[in-house]
C-alpha cells in the first residue's frame, strides 16, 4: 500500500501543479514600411540560413546511416557465410 500512496500523492501533486504561464511576446514592428520591409527581409534570410542548415545535417546524418547500413550488410554476409561454414562442417564431422 506505500506504493500505491507515494503513486497517488505524486498524481496529485503534477495534477495540482501550476506552471506559470508564458506571457506572450510583445512584437516591436517598425513603424515605416522601408524599416518593415528590412525586417521580413532579414526574417526571410534567417528562414533560408535555417533551411539550409537543417538540410544539412539531414544529408549528414542520411550519409552516416548509409554507411552504418552498409557495415551491418558487411556484417550479415560474414556471420552468414560463418554459418555456411560451421554446418557444412558439422555435415562433415557427422558424416564421419
Amino acid at each position: 500500500m506505500g506504493w500505491l500512496n507515494i503513486a497517488a500523492s505524486l498524481l496529485r501533486d503534477a495534477m495540482t501543479s501550476s506552471e506559470p504561464e508564458p506571457s506572450p511576446e510583445e512584437s516591436h514592428l517598425p513603424a515605416d514600411i522601408a524599416s518593415l520591409a528590412e525586417a521580413v527581409g532579414r526574417l526571410r534570410s534567417e528562414t533560408t540560413q535555417n533551411f539550409d542548415a537543417v538540410g544539412q545535417v539531414i544529408k549528414a546524418q542520411n550519409a552516416r546511416h548509409l554507411r552504418d547500413l552498409q557495415i551491418q550488410r558487411r556484417w550479415n554476409y560474414g556471420l552468414a557465410a560463418g554459418l555456411i561454414i560451421a554446418v557444412i562442417l558439422s555435415i562433415v564431422a557427422w558424416m564421419r
